[in-house]
């Protein structure tokens, strides 16, 4: 999976005030994401939000009807363990929507299956408004299928913000190989391989040693 992110500066709204003698605005930030999706298993994550509510970021208009017939997307159920699985039809989706729909919430990430009849390289773009300020994932002890809020890359705790715990693990996936990539656990000083840097648009397990909260802090300049 290759990614792309073009943020435009665009201000949807923009309200000044006067502090300490200077202007300050704020501003709602949109862009979009290309998504390079490849033959079988991609694990992608939705890095921007449609309307600003973080309400109606869904298969239908993350994905729309850019996919081709038959493919699926997993969603991972922290609860039973397991992958909960959404099917395109080719016009419509079917299976478990809503499981797949709170998963394309910005911070959280799924897999997206390419059948292998499909000619690829197929990309998707994702649009929306960048969400800036303080935000959280919270985090189970054990798996969780994440990402960053923020449509940046960098370090895993040195840019993103955050805070491992001693034997927590960082376990990506490798879409040209269709298997995991290399295992990074954390010693509790540093991470096995160096820090881990996921890109934009990627997602990720993280196994938790133990219940946490990954708060994430990101303001466009």
């Amino acid at each position: 999976m290759r990614t792309k992110v073009l943020l435009g500066a665009a201000a949807l709204a923009a309200a000044a005030a006067t502090a300490s003698a200077q202007n300050v605005y704020s501003l709602n930030v949109v862009g979009y994401i290309n998504l390079s999706l490849t033959n079988g298993y991609n694990m992608v994550a939705n890095q921007l939000d449609l309307d600003g509510n973080l309400t109606n970021n869904t298969l239908t208009t993350v994905f729309s009807t850019n996919l081709p017939k038959l493919s699926a997307v997993y969603a991972w159920s922290t609860a039973s363990g397991g992958f909960l699985k959404a099917s395109f039809s080719g016009s419509a989706w079917g299976g478990n929507q809503a499981a797949a729909n709170a998963a394309l919430t910005p911070g959280a990430g799924v897999f997206v299956q390419i059948p292998a009849t499909a000619t690829t390289p197929i990309t998707v773009t994702t649009v929306g408004q960048v969400i800036q300020g303080t935000n959280t994932v919270p985090l189970v002890a054990g798996l969780n299928l994440v990402s960053s809020i923020a449509p940046i890359s960098g370090g895993i705790g040195s840019v993103l913000g955050y805070t491992p715990n001693k034997k927590d693990y960082y376990l990506p996936w490798n879409p040209v190989t269709q298997n995991y990539g290399t295992k990074q656990s954390y010693s509790g000083t540093a991470w096995s391989g160096g820090e881990p840097v996921p890109a934009v648009g990627q997602a990720f397990f993280l196994d938790a040693a133990a219940a946490t909260s990954w708060v994430q802090s990101f303001t466009v300049q």
